[in-house]
This record gives structure tokens, sequence and C-alpha cells, in this order.
């Protein structure tokens, strides 16, 4: 299977630069210290996947010159990761279908409530609204066309949500634990994307020493961490890294 893959945001729920901040991530003239919010466009097999729906997801689809997408994989139901999804729109109105959306339980109950207008079938014959079909999903692997789906069940704080691995690719964020049944269906990666917050602990994420401990553990061939907030300067904190773990960076593209 081959697969390209597009780092379209890795920063965090505010973005770097933060509004009003000073600090030396947020004036930093190195490009790879501008962090729209994380996501991910993965394009294999003709398919287009695309890792949740960004607060900037139209910004991201601009600035990577995309404008298609199949199905999208949703983590979970916060607002960095959600916002997006009205941009859907001009995906129906190019390309003239449905977009497919998986999520678990929660996840696209919470969708349903903060994008209700979308179900309004007035509004849905007018094409005034997203056109998407919500389809649950638990950890369990599915298919879509021919590409195998495998849900990781991961924790964010107290929060069960979703990572996705597929083929020898794997993407998780906002993980603050990894179950030891999980990390069993994330050996033998090429690429694992994993967040890591920041040095200092969080109670919701993985710090940076803690996603060093867990890439280590499943041992991919390459890890990049995403969802870095402004306390990482990506000069610093890559001189510190081990060798096969590196900052991902918005825009980077990755070949599997």
């Amino acid at each position: 299977m081959n697969m390209k893959v597009t780092i379209l945001g890795t920063g965090t729920s505010q973005g770097v630069p933060i509004i009003g901040c000073n600090c030396d991530t947020c004036t930093s003239s190195d490009p790879k210290d501008k962090r729209l919010r994380a996501s991910a466009f993965i394009e294999t097999n003709g398919l287009k996947i695309l890792i949740d729906t960004s607060i900037d997801f139209r910004s991201q689809m601009l600035r990577y010159h995309l404008d298609d997408v199949d199905i999208v994989l949703f983590t979970h139901h916060h607002v960095d990761h959600i916002l997006g999804m009205d941009d859907l729109r001009q995906i129906n109105q190019k390309h003239n279908k449905y977009v497919e959306v998986f999520g678990n339980e929660e996840t696209l109950k919470e969708i349903s409530v903060t994008f209700r207008y979308i179900f309004d079938e007035r509004l849905i014959a007018h094409r005034a609204v997203p056109l998407v079909n919500l389809q649950t999903i638990n950890n369990f692997p599915f298919h879509y066309r021919d590409i195998e789906i495998i849900p990781i069940s991961v924790i964010h704080g107290y929060l069960p949500i979703l990572g996705y691995r597929i083929g020898k690719f794997a993407y998780i964020t906002d993980a603050s634990h990894i179950p030891e049944e999980e990390i069993s269906k994330l050996i033998g990666l090429d690429v694992l994307i994993l967040n890591a917050l920041r040095e200092r602990e969080h109670p919701t994420h993985f710090n940076i020493s803690q996603a060093v401990e867990v890439a280590t553990r499943i041992n991919a061939r390459r890890t990049f961490f995403t969802h870095l907030s402004h306390d990482v300067k990506h000069s610093v904190i890559s001189s510190k890294l081990p060798h096969n773990i590196e900052l991902a960076h918005d825009g980077m593209r990755i070949e599997i």
C-alpha cells in the first residue's frame, strides 16, 4: 500500500502563535514554529482521508492545494478538531457527493448537537449545509472501499477518544494514556504520528518525555510529534529527541 500523508496542522487548540503572546516561540521567525490546529490528510489507493476538520480546515486545504475529501475520521469532538466541518460544503458542491464521517458514539452525538442545522431537510434540499453520512464506529477494524482502518482506543484525560491505523501508518493525538491492548495494534509501523504537548506534565495530554516513552515502546521506524504548544520551540526541542523521533511541522509530507 502506497500512502502520501500531509500534516495539515501541528498546533494545540490555541494554535501557535497564540493571540497576545510574546514568548520565543510565538515571536519566532522559523516557519516550523507556526502551527495551525492539528489535522492530517491521507491519500492511498485513490482514497482521500481527512483526520479531523480542524478550526483551520479551510485555510489548510487552500494552503496545501487540496480540494477533495472522501471520508473524515474524527478523533473526538473538542472544538479544535471539529469546527471546520461546515467547509465540507465546498467538497459536496465541487464533487457532487456526500462525505462519509466516522467517529465513536459520543463524538458523533456531540457533532450532531454542535452542527444540528446540517440535518435540517430544508437546508439539505438547497445544498446549503455540509452533506455527510454519520457512521458510528468502536475500536474494531472496519473497511471503506478496499482500505482497512483500525481505530485505536486511547484516553484523553477522562475522555475515551480514537486514533487510527491504516497500513503501516498510525495517527494519535490528544492522548494521555494508551491501554496495553491498544499498544499491540501499533506494532510494525513505518510511521507514527503522536501528540506531545510540551515538556511540563499535563493532565490530559502526553508531555514530551511521556511521548518519547510511548514511541519507544511502539518502536515505529519513524515517529513524528504533533499537537505542540507554544512551549515547544522547534529548534530547541528537536535537538533533544532520539534519532528516530522528530517534531512534525505544518505542511510536512510523508510518503510510505
